[in-house]
């Protein structure tokens, strides 16, 4: 089979930035396997991954029912969705009904659809589990950074590393909050900024930044009402 090798990046509100993912996959694409440029094309969606009505997943899925597609590449389990019924449905759809391949970076998982490994789909059951769970615990963090924020008062400038402002002026979450927090976790468990920056792509002076304003994402009482 020959076919385009589709990229699909999803970000969950309209004024995030699809750029990081988009070159991931693509440089994946590019250096890893070897594609060439033209036989490459994008999917993206700018909306929630807790289902998939979604303009650009049906697309995707078109195409690849089509025969249109040789592989899908995402950056992580979650950019295709946090639910584990619909992204088991979606890799049934992709690789065993249509023998599409599949590639999750975050995870370093190729399925091949000429290989039914058990194993494989095993520990992608468990990463789209992680994933649901994460989506619950965004949630909850989410209203947690509303109530920091609003206790800073509006905001002026331009917004902190994982906040968005609100049309009232604001801090409101958005996704790179969740990394922000993630960040945090880490860095108390002795990670280095060096090897968060790497694994995140969050740059280092954003991590420092963040980690000078910890009570900003864990919804204590912050230090300062203003950048």
């Amino acid at each position: 089979m020959t076919g385009k090798t589709v990229l699909y990046c999803r970000v969950s509100t309209t004024d995030q930035s699809l750029a990081r993912q988009r070159q991931r996959t693509s440089e994946y694409a590019t250096d890893r396997l070897g594609i060439e440029p033209s036989f490459i094309e994008l999917y993206s969606d700018k909306q929630t991954g807790t289902d998939t009505d979604r303009d650009g997943y049906r697309d995707l899925m078109e195409a690849v029912e089509a025969g249109e597609v040789e592989r899908v590449i995402a950056s992580e389990v979650s950019r295709i969705s946090r639910s584990v019924r619909d992204f088991a449905a979606t890799v049934e759809r992709i690789v065993d009904e249509n023998d599409v391949g599949l590639h999750i970076l975050d995870m370093g998982i190729d399925l091949d659809p000429d290989e039914r490994d058990p194993y494989t789909r095993a520990f992608l059951t468990v990463a789209a589990t992680f994933a649901e769970l994460e989506a619950e615990i965004k949630r909850d963090n989410t209203r947690e950074g509303i109530a920091a924020s609003r206790a800073q008062g509006k905001w002026h400038g331009r917004p902190p590393f994982g906040f968005d402002v609100g049309p009232e002026g604001y801090l409101t979450p958005n996704d790179d909050y969740e990394t922000a927090v993630v960040i945090l976790d880490e860095l108390g468990k002795g990670a280095s900024k060096r090897e968060l920056a790497r694994r995140t792509s969050v740059a280092r002076s954003t991590i420092q930044h963040v980690a000078n304003n910890r009570e900003r994402y864990v919804g204590e009482p912050p230090k300062t009402s203003s950048v």
